[in-house]
């Protein structure tokens, strides 16, 4: 089956674009949305969202959160869906198919923005996996699998994130169960993983939420969550929100693209788009509320990042009721959502090279999949390459993407590319259209750049 042709020749996406028998499709719309929510569900959810939600007024916050992925999330959102599925190709293949006919400049910003992206997954690939591995690590500490370390105990965490030899362990474990998936083909492997994975994850945080409230705290969780605190709420809580609100939904990485190209009509975008940044955001609710009912149930405050996950969570659980078996419930629901991530950010780099250079998609999982391990090994054995590879990608590389797709989907893509996604909808389309380019090509630009300025702490003098 052949799609059908764009302003600039281009052929829409189907299940083999280009006649590329490696590349498939997704088989089921309800596929692709849980992939793309897997894609944006992730440990950031579990350990970061939970925490600034605290530091910065509870549901205040959560406040300024929803408005912002509704100002930068969403419309950046149908800008990647729409430049995947039109364009029919990875991230640099689709930008430079839509880029408008003559535009020298579209071309090049595709060129970079496909590159950076590729090269963004790639590195973000090998120290989440090194994570991951933690988690791994937790797991096995839970099912009682690792008789020499202890559940809770002070230094559980330092002996993994401090071990070369465990760390690196873990993360190989993890990237093979990474790379089978991928090497697996979108139905044959991500859409199947992820249809199971995403349903059993929220199921697991129903089950969760359910044990806090019989063990106490769920009620003051709840009443922090979602009462405000507006004396909280300064300028570095809106930027922390508007900062969240574009990392958590895999923006600017080139994943949401790729999965896009993917999608057999753009029917549904818009309708998708909005279902995956809810879902996104309805798990961050769900475990921040899961957690800050553990915490507030043990009388203390959380902390933020790893921290939170492999050493206050532990410490806690122990002391809870079956708290052995909470705890290997929670760590396989953090080894899902890393898990689900993961194969979104290896799949960049594998179609980039399944469409570009032509590559098998077994040989391109396998070839640079290893190069993400041994990277990862990098990071494994030294925390600082780990911090470095996390300060480079997200505080330059992300943002720089998602503002560079932002110009790209508002300066660059053709009227009848760009409103694909608005046409079933008739006037109000033509209304939600409008409404769209105005935010892509002004408001959004001029908010990423924001969240650069703040992430690289140029902003620090003025939000004190």
């Amino acid at each position: 089956m052949s799609g059908q042709p764009n302003q600039n020749g281009v052929e829409l996406a189907d299940a083999s674009v280009k006649g590329n028998p490696d590349r498939g499709g997704f088989a089921t719309n309800f596929g692709f949305i849980m992939a793309a929510v897997g894609s944006a569900v992730g440990l950031g959810n579990i350990w970061k969202f939970p925490y600034i939600t605290g530091e910065y007024g509870g549901g205040a916050f959560v406040l300024v959160y929803l408005i912002c992925i509704a100002v930068v999330g969403l419309p950046l959102m149908y800008a990647e869906l729409i430049i995947g599925r039109r364009g029919g190709s990875d991230i640099l293949g689709a930008m430079r198919n839509l880029a408008a006919e003559g535009s020298v400049l579209g071309r090049i910003l595709a060129y970079l923005t496909g590159g950076m992206a590729v090269a963004s997954g790639f590195l973000i690939l090998s120290f989440y996996a090194v994570v991951a591995g933690w988690a791994l690590h937790f797991l096995a500490v839970s099912l009682g699998l690792m008789p020499d370390a202890q559940l809770g105990a002070e230094g559980t965490f330092a002996e993994v994130a401090g071990s070369a030899k465990l760390s690196s362990l873990w993360h190989t474990i993890f990237m093979a169960l990474t790379m089978i998936v991928v090497m697996g083909g979108i139905h044959g492997g991500i859409e199947k993983l992820c249809k199971i994975l995403m349903p059993v994850l929220f199921l697991m945080l129903i089950a969760l939420l359910i044990y806090v409230g019989y063990t106490g705290g769920l009620e003051e969780s709840l009443t922090f969550l979602f009462k405000p605190d507006f004396h909280k709420l300064s300028a570095a809580a809106v930027l922390e929100a508007l900062g969240h609100a574009f990392f958590t939904l895999s923006l600017g990485m080139g994943a949401i693209v790729t999965y896009g190209s993917y999608l057999k009509s753009e029917r549904h975008v818009i309708r998708d788009g909005i279902a995956i940044a809810f879902l996104d955001t309805l798990i961050a609710l769900m475990a921040g509320t899961v957690i800050f009912a553990v915490v507030f149930h043990a009388g203390l405050e959380a902390e933020g990042g790893p921290g939170l996950l492999f050493k206050t969570l532990p410490a806690l659980f122990i002391k809870m009721p079956y708290g052995a078996a909470v705890s290997s419930f929670f760590f396989l629901l953090v080894v899902f959502a890393a898990w689900s991530s993961a194969v979104s950010l290896l799949e960049v780099v594998v179609a980039y090279f399944v469409d570009e250079w032509k590559m098998k998609r077994s040989i391109a999982t396998c070839v640079f999949g290893g190069l993400v391990w041994g990277l990862g090994i990098a990071s494994a054995c030294d925390g600082s390459v780990l911090d470095f590879l996390d300060n480079l990608t997200t505080r330059y590389m992300l943002p720089l993407g998602g503002l560079a797709i932002a110009i790209f989907a508002g300066w660059f893509v053709s009227y009848e590319d760009r409103n694909s996604g608005f046409a079933p909808f008739g006037v109000v389309g033509e209304m939600l259209a409008a409404a769209w380019l105005f935010t892509i090509r002004f408001v959004s630009p001029v908010l990423i750049v924001i969240v650069i300025l703040s992430k690289t702490g140029a902003l620090d003098s003025f939000i004190k």
